[in-house]
């Protein structure tokens, strides 16, 4: 459960989200380098107050370093060893050599080096800074022969210096947080903008348009602009099927007239019967065809009629027609009660729908057929079930397509063409609804009708 919130909430889950990120931080780290390489690398040297403990320190480990039994040990080994009470590092400058000797840990910057030589000519202990680094000293000692001048180096950050630097990481997490956000927008924009113009073409919105993000004179407007063109000649040539098939299904209903009255004639001369009805069945067919063209052309087009009815009456021509014809095949059909449900539809083309889904369904089933109805906040949905063989999830894409037909052998023993379901899809999408098939949890196809309450 908490892991599915996270993700929900995760800002790099999207585009918007790691641009924003991405520069924020990049923001925010060179501020901080910023500031750290103006404090360690770049301030000048101040002279300090020396603190008499940093002194008292100094003086007692020199003690410690000139005592006779200490020797023979190696002075680096023992700057190591006394550096250990302390919050910084040990250094000594031969006075004669000028050899320097440094405890463990990062060499020094060249700066405080030269900070280190200078201070050895000073005969009290004086305590200078350089950004963060404060060195104390000299203190002087002997040993083997030799005078040395021991010194202290410490990291000190000082605390008069506190607020402003605070003041200005705010400053800097404000203006890069808004700069950030602005920047990750602008660009996502028109992305977000293109991307709902994608998806209002592929549902066959063929006058969608992308109209802002075409004036940017950038990659993203030219990309825009793009989508424009493609928008522009798929409306056209989806214009000009649907001008075709309008076309041709009304230019071959004269010589389909034509051949039916020359199908009469021939019939009164006595011609042979058997070669009639051949040819009979043929026009019958074609007369189908054609009918099925025209309507799938009108409610393509977008041709409605809406009107204010009881569901109950919209169906009931339907379902009492598809109860005789799967009476007829022996088989049966379950239809749950009608909900009380008002509607504003095309009745003809709900009942186009949900005639040629249903009619397929019972064609296709072996048995029994189930019609059932339910609701939620937006839709209201046809639910039809069959338990014939089924189709795969591929063939349940594409059944809707104009002239598809899962099995061929099948469809041309029952006279289908593969326009059914596809003017049940283009009257369901007249009403801004959906249909999608489904392979059935008992075998078979389940179909579903979507209509978008008014």
């Amino acid at each position: 459960m908490l892991s599915n919130v996270l993700k929900r909430v995760n800002p790099a889950r999207a585009i918007m989200g790691r641009l924003f990120l991405w520069f924020w931080v990049t923001f925010i780290v060179t501020a901080l380098l910023a500031i750290w390489g103006s404090r360690v690398f770049f301030e000048e040297l101040e002279v300090v107050d020396v603190k008499p403990r940093d002194v008292a320190e100094l003086n007692a480990i020199s003690q410690r370093l000139a005592r006779p039994r200490l020797a023979d040990a190696s002075l680096l080994e023992l700057l190591n060893r006394s550096s250990r009470g302390l919050r910084g590092r040990l250094a000594a400058i031969n006075i004669a050599t000028e050899e320097l000797t440094i405890a463990g840990g990062p060499p020094l910057r060249a700066n405080d080096k030269r900070d280190l030589q200078r201070l050895v000519s000073q005969s009290s202990p004086i305590a200078i800074k350089r950004g963060a680094i404060k060195l104390v000293g000299p203190v002087f000692f002997e040993r083997n022969g030799e005078r040395y001048a021991l010194f202290s180096a410490k990291f000190d950050m000082p605390e008069r210096k506190a607020p402003p630097v605070l003041l200005f990481l705010i400053i800097a997490l404000v203006t890069t947080t808004l700069l950030s956000w602005l920047f990750a927008r602008t660009l996502t924009n028109p992305i977000l903008h293109i991307q709902g113009s994608v998806k209002k073409l592929a549902g066959g919105d063929w006058h969608t348009r992308v109209d802002k993000a075409a004036n940017r004179q950038d990659e993203l407007g030219q990309l825009a602009r793009d989508f424009n063109t493609m928008a522009e000649q798929l409306e056209s040539m989806w214009g000009a099927q649907k001008r075709l098939l309008a076309d041709v299904s009304h230019e071959l209903r004269s010589p389909l007239a034509r051949l039916q009255m020359a199908l009469g004639l021939a019939h009164q001369q006595n011609v042979d019967p058997e070669t009639l009805t051949r040819v009979e069945r043929e026009a019958d067919r074609m007369e189908a065809l054609i009918r099925q063209l025209l309507a799938l052309s009108r409610a393509e087009a977008g041709e409605v009629s809406l009107q204010t009815i009881p569901l109950s009456l919209a169906l009931n021509d339907v379902f009492t027609d598809a109860n005789f014809e799967a009476a007829n095949s022996n088989k049966q059909l379950l239809i749950q009660a009608i909900p009380e449900y008002t509607v504003c539809v095309d009745s003809m083309m709900l009942c186009r729908a949900v005639e040629n889904v249903l009619r397929n369904a019972i064609r296709h089933s072996h048995y029994l057929t189930e019609v059932s109805f339910n609701a939620d906040a937006t839709h209201w949905f046809i639910h039809i079930t069959d338990d014939g063989d089924g189709l795969s999830k591929e063939e349940c894409e594409r059944i809707f397509a104009p002239f598809y037909r899962a099995s061929l052998a099948r469809e041309r023993e029952s006279g289908g063409v593969g326009l059914g379901l596809s003017i049940a899809k283009a009257a369901v999408e007249l009403h801004h609804g959906r249909i999608t098939a489904a392979p059935a949890n008992k075998g078979g196809l389940h179909v579903t009708l979507a209509f978008k309450k008014q």
